[in-house]
């Protein structure tokens, strides 16, 4: 099977993402695992994948996140 879109390796980092409304939420965004959160939000693709605490999976655009910050755990 030819795959037309290599896999890379991803890490998941605990962050808090603030939406543009206020709402706040924890859990994990996913990386590539030679970069960071903020080479994240200023690459091209306008969506990513984030799941909360309670394992719910969530795709945003990066226009509706005032902000994330990485979290230690």
């Amino acid at each position: 099977m030819h795959d037309r879109f290599p896999k890379v390796p991803k890490i998941r980092e605990y962050a808090e993402l603030v939406l543009a409304d206020g709402k706040i939420m924890t859990g994990y965004v996913f990386v590539e695992a030679t970069t960071r959160i903020q080479d994240l939000l200023n690459s091209e693709q306008p969506f990513f994948a984030f799941v909360d605490d309670m394992d719910r999976v969530y795709l945003f655009n990066k226009s509706a996140v005032a902000y994330v910050r990485p979290l230690d755990r």
